[in-house]
């Protein structure tokens, strides 16, 4: 009875350590694969840990933000419809005898307009932003890890901005706190608001601390129809914060 045992026991032992070798093998990852998880896991990491002082305390909170930017977007881009039908409802002035037009409030596009600068607009204090060039793509890769695609049928309006501290100490540039929201007009006619995305350099939800003297590049996305934009001869964006709009002029 006791061999009997023993040899069931030897037997269950074999099947054992049998089975364990016939499991799916190891998936062994490449240098490149390897380091993308990697980058993308401090990504993450960096961008959601409450105690890092560049992370966002609650994701709920960027949703709700975001979600609040939209609706704004689409509140003021009907306003400006409305405004616009407005204005080409109300009747031209005709010239009198003398041929010169008849004393008026002047039309909406003899206004001068007023320009401010970047930094003004965004309403920064202790950090400068400076426009540094604008690309078209059919996609923006933001790291390794993370893309931003275009629609069908449009192609994608960068624009690259940078963030300094001219100072000689940190300071802490918030600019996801103030909610703006932005709007492109190129070449006079043009006319899109920007993307709202979860990218680290978005511009529209920069946080962060920037050292003394240090530079951060940060993004603004428009999504254009493709084709539409072969070149840019004017750029003017329109950043509103707080129910307050401001034009900058972009040259560069």
């Amino acid at each position: 009875m006791k061999k009997n045992r023993l040899a069931a026991g030897a037997l269950a032992l074999a099947v054992s350590i049998t089975a364990c070798g016939c499991g799916d093998q190891i998936y062994e990852m490449t240098d490149e694969e390897e380091t993308a998880i990697v980058q993308y896991s401090a990504h993450v990491v960096s961008k959601f840990n409450r105690k890092q002082s560049e992370g966002i305390e609650n994701v709920a909170v960027l949703k709700a933000l975001m979600k609040i930017r939209e609706e704004e977007a689409k509140k003021r881009r009907q306003q400006e419809e409305e405004k616009r039908q407005q204005e080409e409802e109300k009747p031209e002035q005709k010239p009198d005898a003398s041929g010169s037009q008849q004393q008026g409030t002047p039309s909406a596009g003899q206004q001068q307009k007023a320009y401010v600068s970047l930094t003004k607009a965004l309403q920064l204090d202790g950090v400068s932003a400076s426009y540094r060039k604008y690309e078209l793509v059919s996609a923006y890769q933001a790291s390794q890890s993370y893309m931003v695609r275009a629609n069908s049928g449009n192609e994608l309006l960068v624009l690259h901005v940078n963030l300094k501290n001219s100072g000689n100490k940190t300071a802490e540039c918030d600019i996801l706190s103030k909610m703006p929201s932005f709007r492109l007009t190129m070449n006079g006619e043009t006319s899109v608001s920007a993307d709202t995305t979860i990218l680290l350099n978005d511009l529209g939800t920069y946080q962060g601390k920037i050292r003394a003297g240090k530079t951060k590049k940060a993004v603004l996305i428009f999504q254009v129809k493709k084709g539409a934009v072969k070149s840019v001869d004017s750029m003017e964006l329109e950043v509103t914060s707080g129910g307050t709009s401001a034009l900058v002029q972009l040259e560069g």
